[in-house]
């Protein structure tokens, strides 16, 4: 079994001493997986420290100052990306890639290359992480609502 999304939540959940999470079991064929494009404060030398460490393959200034990021390097440009937000270039947020054409302030809107299920896979089974926000999955199970109070999550392990 492999946990899809919300890996930095279990992360969270284990460091709070939990020892339940709650779970959605669906059939990884059925989901859909598309990319984010990731958004980062504009400035000459955060362009400088994605281009160390990542595959710029265009750069592309847009009216009202988005400057657009196309990365190549396949898989690894989300490895890359853990990179350059380590050198202190924090994330501000995510958006659809139809949505580009509605930024219109400065920021740089890094397109990293579509992620693939085997990436997903990989980095689940090896425990190497993607940033957060790198994937998002389309599913029912996305629509489906949990209350479910942190303190029921807390309690001693389950025994069978």
């Amino acid at each position: 079994m492999v946990l899809l999304d919300g890996a930095h939540r279990l992360r969270a959940l284990k460091m709070l001493g939990a020892y339940l999470a709650p779970v959605a079991i669906v059939n990884y064929d059925a989901v859909e997986l598309r990319g984010w494009v990731r958004l980062y404060a504009y400035g000459p030398e955060a362009l400088a420290d994605l281009r160390q460490v990542a595959e710029v393959l265009e750069v592309k200034e847009r009216p009202g100052g988005a400057l657009l990021v196309r990365l190549g390097g396949g898989d690894q440009a989300y490895y890359d990306l853990l990179s350059f937000e380590r050198r202190g270039n924090e994330l501000q947020g995510v958006v659809a890639p139809s949505s580009l054409a509605r930024l219109h302030h400065r920021t740089l809107a890094v397109i990293p290359p579509p992620p693939s299920k085997d990436l997903v896979l990989r980095a689940a089974l090896t425990g190497r992480l993607l940033p957060p926000r790198s994937t998002r999955h389309i599913t029912e199970a996305k629509r489906l609502v949990y209350k479910i109070p942190l303190s029921s999550l807390m309690g001693s392990p389950v025994t069978t």
